[in-house]
């Protein structure tokens, strides 16, 4: 048994052509990569996977502004080189591997965003993660003691206030 479905068709469509930019939780990675091969020109969570709206937030802003990490921001855990915001993916055992990664694959993605046809985003979950030694919101623990860390529950005024923000912004590089 099933019940079919009847979807009007859209106006706009993604088609195979278009540059995309997925962002967020591991639904955005999934879904990313599922259009990768399909041969869709996609760039996947360039900070690997993030679950909250105040890190894609940040993400996003750290994009705009084609920021550029040194080793002042990194930290050390798990026998590996991190960075709060980045997946472990970008983990590495010097200093120098890990910010080469990081900082080419944000340099890969500031210079896409003129180009994109479509950014799709989730947001996930509303908590955001914050350290209290440098008092910003991070994307990821790397297995470091919750202890360092402040959990905040976001309003939908700070979740609306912050995404627009950036949304607006985003706006001017690519209407």
């Amino acid at each position: 048994f099933r019940t079919q479905v009847e979807l009007p068709k859209r106006e706009t469509e993604i088609r195979h052509s278009d540059r995309i930019m997925l962002f967020g939780s591991c639904f955005a990675e999934n879904i990313g990569n599922l259009l990768l091969a399909n041969k869709f020109r996609c760039d996947v969570n360039p900070f690997g996977i993030l679950y909250n709206p105040l890190s894609i937030v940040e993400a996003l802003w750290q994009i705009l502004s084609h920021q550029t990490y040194t080793e002042e921001d990194l930290f050390y855990a798990g026998g590996c080189r991190n960075r709060g915001m980045h997946h472990s993916v970008f983990s590495a055992s010097t200093a120098a591997s890990c910010l080469s990664s990081i900082n080419t694959r944000l340099e890969q993605a500031s210079a896409g965003l003129p180009q994109l046809d479509w950014l799709v985003i989730t947001w996930g979950t509303a908590f955001a993660y914050w350290l209290k030694e440098r008092t910003m919101v991070v994307g990821k623990f790397h297995k470091q003691p919750d202890s360092l860390y402040t959990r905040q529950l976001l309003t939908e005024e700070e979740n609306v206030t912050e995404r627009d923000s950036v949304l607006v912004e985003f706006r001017k590089v690519n209407p």
